[in-house]
């Protein structure tokens, strides 16, 4: 198939519009977001209290219980 002339779209361009028919545009949400709930804030609390962030000398992430 040859190459239109006014055709600049790129490889990754062109598969990623034909995937477009089984996977529809992007979700674009035009409503404000909402807050998260008081039971959600609530169990994010419960887990800050309980669990801390330690990075290993490599670099991973790890959380472990607090001992208090």
């Amino acid at each position: 198939m040859a190459r239109r002339e006014d055709d600049d779209r790129t490889w990754g361009m062109k598969v990623t519009e034909s995937l477009l028919r089984f996977f529809g545009p992007a979700s674009i949400r035009r409503t404000p977001p909402i807050p998260p709930s008081a039971e959600d804030l609530a169990r994010d609390a419960a887990l800050r209290r309980s669990l801390q962030r330690v990075t290993r000398a490599d670099g991973h992430v790890y959380l472990v219980e607090r001992k208090d």
